[in-house]
């Protein structure tokens, strides 16, 4: 790991410690274990930031890393809405007697924040690798379709609450929930908020860690 991927893994784990810490302060407060889901969430978020690690470490030079790639980059995408997808949990907050609201806002945009931050950096770090085989201009039309199928793998979870490893306990039935609900208005309006929210702040996220890694793109 180099030492960019050491400061980016730094600063999340400083942000997670801060998520734990003020989720820790809400149990202590309310004496409840009402929001320890969003422990199960930010891991959840943490797996397709490792598998990008994993992918950026590949050698594109030897044929059987692309059937790596292959393997691993399914895998990523698969996981990869769970990594955004903190930022719906903001759906839970609303005024309580016992907590404050600004800890529950402060609590739950932390730990959004550090799912969007992770899931764009391991955005980043497979786009790069992507581009070694398709160069730069086609790579962002899989960066387009990637944050279209996160968007909507958003809206399965949120509203239809599947999970990724449904797709291999429960293929049949994911499939056809899809297929179903693919052209809904909301589905349609969800996704095409998250996929424009998605590229816009990928963008900046592109900007910042090119520069840092010191490449040129084309």
């Amino acid at each position: 790991m180099n030492n960019s991927k050491k400061e980016i893994a730094a600063g999340i784990v400083l942000l997670s410690v801060f998520c734990f810490m003020l989720l820790a302060l809400r149990i202590y407060i309310s004496g409840r274990y009402s929001f320890i889901f969003l422990i199960w969430n930010w891991l959840l978020a943490m797996i397709p930031l490792i598998l990008s690690f994993i992918i950026s470490t590949l050698d594109d030079k030897k044929s059987i890393n692309i059937i790596f790639f292959i393997i691993l980059g399914i895998a990523w995408l698969l996981f990869f809405p769970n990594a955004p997808y903190l930022i719906t949990d903001m759906v839970h907050l609303k005024e309580r007697a016992i907590v404050p609201l600004w800890l529950d806002t402060l609590m739950l945009f932390s730990f959004a924040f550090t799912g969007l931050i992770s899931g764009l950096v391991s955005l980043f770090y497979v786009h790069l690798h992507f581009m070694k085989y398709s160069g730069g201009r086609f790579s962002w039309f899989f960066i387009c379709n990637v944050s279209i199928l996160c968007s909507y793998g958003i809206y399965l979870g949120r509203f239809l609450r599947w999970n990724s490893w449904d797709i291999v306990t429960n293929t049949g039935t994911l499939f056809d929930d899809v297929i179903f609900n693919i052209f809904r208005s909301k589905a349609i309006l969800v996704t095409g908020v998250f996929t424009s929210f998605m590229m816009a702040s990928y963008f900046i996220v592109y900007i910042l860690l090119s520069k840092k890694e010191n490449m040129n793109f084309k």
